[in-house]
């Protein structure tokens, strides 16, 4: 009988906490959220009791099964959620170190010390240090460098799709086509290697069909948001008209007009450096999550946003609150990208 009320009590404690993974917890009502997680306990314990009860003999086997299925239908969903949480974070860790926006300046005045006083190899290696983490402007870097008359190759071998932009600037379309061609055989998925190669097909070697090729290749793969494809189909239509004379082009001075004028990554960039600048504004952290999760219908990367506002020492929990409810309208005005 002891030995029941200690493992009803275990039982009661791990359920509790495991009742907080409910992904239709939404924070509007505390008391709704209190309740559907205190009925889910209750109906756990009330079927542990049963359970433990049960004389452990083959004709009690029936109903143990039962009991054990009925407890299954009851946690999917918790555990499910839990489960996605964790390798959510197994393959994408948070960033949690706070951001210092005065960070590179003190790097850079280290490295500046270290050149005055004629620590040299210090302050190579530091650059080294500084590139490899990017804290630092390497162009910024390799200028103070030269200045002392270093002779130091902080850059490694160039990304491919940079490799790519230059053969394509150099005018050797051929060699371009080839290298992102190598790069989607890696990965089909890579939207940008697409999208750099349909370009280049469609002004540069007049071949619209191999970028319609391109084109069907990327809408068979899963994972990739609709309006990247409708973007990319946009995209191979004007890249394929004839070029005007550029027209002066006013944007829209507040973020909200850029979104609704179509500037979203313009007003994705703008929301990103108000965070980085003013990290207590939790109006600029929403209109970047809404941004994200909204009109651009990443709801992932939405979700990483609410997991930096809800970590955030700054914001209340009526702010979080708020967040949290936006986030799940986002989920539900695009559940196909889910």
């Amino acid at each position: 009988m002891i030995l029941n009320i200690i493992l009803l009590t275990v039982a009661a404690a791990i359920a509790w906490w495991l009742s907080g993974f409910d992904a239709r917890l939404t924070g509007e009502s505390v008391k709704v959220d209190l309740l559907r997680r205190g009925i889910r306990c209750g109906l756990t314990l009330f079927l542990l009791a049963i359970f433990f009860s049960l004389p452990y003999s083959i004709a009690s086997a029936p109903p143990m099964f039962l009991i054990v299925g009925l407890l299954t239908i009851i946690w999917a969903g918790c555990i499910t959620e839990l489960g996605a949480r964790f390798f959510h974070r197994l393959v994408d860790p948070e960033d949690k170190r706070e951001f210092d926006p005065h960070q590179s300046a003190r790097h850079l005045d280290m490295v500046a010390s270290l050149l005055k006083n004629g620590r040299h190899e210090e302050a190579a290696q530091l650059c080294v240090t500084l590139k490899e983490s990017g804290d630092a402007n390497i162009l910024v870097l390799e200028t103070l460098l030269a200045r002392s008359g270093i002779q130091f190759d902080i850059g490694k071998k160039p990304k491919p799709l940079t490799e790519a932009y230059r053969l394509r600037s150099e005018g050797k379309f051929e060699e371009a086509a080839a290298l992102l061609n190598s790069l989607l055989a890696e990965n089909p998925s890579n939207v940008d290697a697409a999208l750099m190669l349909m370009r280049l097909y469609v002004q540069d070697l007049r071949r619209s069909d191999k970028a319609a090729e391109v084109l069907l290749a990327l809408e068979k793969q899963p994972h990739i948001p609709p309006g990247h494809i409708d973007y990319a189909r946009r995209s191979i239509q004007d890249w394929g008209r004839p070029k005007r004379a550029p027209e002066a082009v006013v944007l829209p001075e507040s973020v909200d007009e850029l979104v609704a004028c179509g500037y979203l990554g313009t007003a994705i960039e703008i929301l990103e450096r108000k965070v980085k600048e003013q990290p207590q504004d939790f109006d600029s952290w929403l209109k970047l999550a809404e941004a994200h999760g909204l009109h651009s219908g990443n709801i992932h990367r939405a979700e990483k946003m609410f997991q930096k506002i809800e970590g955030h020492p700054g914001f209340s929990a009526e702010q979080i609150r708020t967040a949290k409810v936006k986030l799940k309208e986002w989920r539900e005005a695009k559940p196909q990208e889910n």
